[in-house]
């Protein structure tokens, strides 16, 4: 994502100061703890709204310096319920994610479960593909995404899916999915559609280690896209270690490839006995390597952090994402703090 120029530099030791006054904000705002669910009838409400601050050093990104900033990249709520014990539904909206012409949708979904091992899902959706992208942000160790979970996987879109809502016996989770292929809140743009679809399994031998397989294919106006991936998971209460690779290729005037992988490690210490000022706290990091053969999505970086539980929804997090290839489009070091609330 492309942040326009700045004409202000903040120094590490400004940066350290503003997280220090969100730690202490975020401390404040935890005294009485999280609020419990909220039910309004047959009507279950959720979400949750992030703060960011984003400063920058050195580096351009075609011409001009990234801005150093305050942001609300998201404030999404949610509503669901059961409509008969078979039949349920969702819709979310982000109320601060306004660039896409001013429309809040995010999901809006009907969705018939025939039994713990098949279901339906109709209406706008997550696509089955990518261990990161179907990774919510109430469970990212890292701020955000990298270019595999954001531009290289299929986010929301219009279509249908049927998947098991439990692991078949335990080990076996599948998900498959016709979609339009344009996107979240656009018209579709062809006859055409995608299919995707997603097959994650536990492998024997070594607790809490998942491998998943990913697989996407579609017509676009431009012509053929298609996408694969590959991903391994090993979680335990205490750790999780993830590489994730994704090749994707669009046949249309020429023909366009752009693949690359990420590592993930994180070391989770909840607290043994947590207090109204804390939970536990995570640190993580992460290398990813992309190239693109039309240099947009070209990124080879290491992403870096800590994560300090106020309550186990409310979170201060402090990422530093350093560039390390010659050949990507942005260069400048970020400093970057979170702080997320979940409800």
């Amino acid at each position: 994502m492309r942040i326009p120029s700045p004409s202000v530099r903040v120094r590490p030791v400004v940066v350290s100061l503003v997280a220090g006054f969100l730690l202490v904000s975020a401390q404040a705002f935890a005294q009485a703890g999280p609020p419990p669910p909220i039910t309004i009838g047959a009507v279950t409400i959720s979400g949750f709204v992030q703060a960011d601050g984003i400063f920058t050093h050195g580096g351009d990104a075609g011409g001009q310096e990234p801005l150093d900033t305050f942001a609300i990249p998201r404030a999404r709520v949610g509503l669901g319920g059961d409509i008969t014990p078979k039949f349920s539904w969702y819709l979310q909206g982000d109320f601060a994610n306004l660039t896409n012409d001013g429309r809040v949708l995010r999901d809006a979904w009907l969705q018939y479960t025939g039994s713990p091992q098949f279901a339906v899902r109709f209406g706008q959706l997550v696509a089955p593909f990518s261990l990161e992208r179907l990774t919510s942000y109430q469970k990212l160790e890292l701020i955000d995404r990298s270019v595999i979970g954001s531009f290289l996987a299929p986010s929301r879109d219009m279509g249908l899916m049927v998947f098991n809502p439990r692991p078949w016996r335990g080990w076996l989770t599948w998900a498959g999915a016709v979609i339009n292929g344009v996107g979240q809140n656009k018209a579709d743009d062809n006859d055409a559609k995608d299919v995707v679809g997603r097959v994650a399994t536990r492998l024997p031998g070594v607790t809490g280690l998942t491998l998943g397989v990913n697989a996407q294919t579609g017509e676009q106006p431009q012509g053929t896209r298609d996408r694969v991936g590959v991903d391994l998971n090993l979680e335990g209460r205490q750790y999780r270690v993830a590489v994730e690779r994704v090749q994707q290729r669009r046949r249309y005037e020429t023909t366009i490839d752009t693949g690359g992988y990420s590592v993930i490690g994180a070391f989770k210490h909840p607290a043994g006995h947590p207090t109204t000022h804390y939970a536990g706290y995570e640190v993580a990091a992460r290398y990813v390597d992309v190239v693109d053969d039309a240099v947009a999505l070209t990124s080879q970086q290491v992403q870096a952090g800590g994560t300090y539980f106020v309550t186990p929804y409310l979170r201060v997090m402090s990422n530093v994402v350093l560039p390390i290839g010659e050949d990507q489009p942005r260069h400048a070091t970020r400093w970057w703090s979170r702080l997320q609330y979940n409800f």
